[in-house]
């Protein structure tokens, strides 16, 4: 068999057409063509036409990796996730995680940590809270205890949560606000320690 032609598709010039013998066979991402040195008068065979399959399919699963991406940033499991949903084999998507991850595209420790900074400064949310999502997301715990440690002190953002807590519920009795507070500080994921902490200062303003 013999690649007898290589036209460029009208509708999506990133990609051609692939005629064997005279007839159409396939289409193909301009990227497997050129990883693969696809040309015309090359011989082939089926072996070889599995090759090319298998190519064009890894080259699907980077691209639509890169589409999830580009929107937000992932951990490896969730794009695990989302490429085996989409159809992808299991050999196709961890060839694809390792190539993310060695383009710096997907790094589960650097996603802990700015995550966990991100929650507890601009979420204000409680490191129990971010631990907890962190696990959701598939994130090996090595990483999330790595990011916990290195993160801000949560007491701030507690406070900072307390406050607009207790400006919005002033009539309430006070033995009534610091339970509801409690309750309020415990369900953000702040610490038993924090938010007795927090109910000390309250208390005394």
């Amino acid at each position: 068999m013999r690649i007898t032609a290589l036209e460029p598709q009208k509708k999506n010039k990133r990609r051609v057409s692939v005629f064997l013998d005279g007839n159409f066979l396939f289409g193909l991402s301009n990227d497997t063509v050129g990883a693969l040195g696809l040309h015309v008068g090359q011989e082939v065979d089926r072996n070889y036409l599995d090759r090319i399959a298998l190519e064009e399919q890894s080259y699907e699963a980077r691209q639509y990796a890169f589409l999830l991406l580009s929107y937000k940033a992932r951990t490896s499991s969730e794009l695990k996730q989302r490429l085996t949903r989409k159809g992808f084999s299991p050999d196709i998507v961890a060839a694809t995680l390792q190539r993310l991850t060695e383009l710096k595209m997907v790094d589960d420790a650097g996603f802990a940590r700015r995550f966990t900074e991100d929650r507890i400064t601009i979420g204000h949310k409680g490191k129990w809270r971010v631990r907890g999502e962190l696990l959701k997301r598939g994130v090996a715990k090595e990483h999330i205890e790595d990011a916990l440690a290195t993160a801000p002190d949560e007491k701030a953002a507690a406070r900072e949560v307390a406050e607009k807590y207790l400006s919005r519920n002033r009539g309430l009795e006070p033995d009534v606000l610091k339970r509801r507070l409690y309750a309020f500080l415990a369900r953000r994921g702040f610490s038993p320690d924090t938010i007795r902490g927090v109910l000390g200062v309250a208390g005394d303003e």
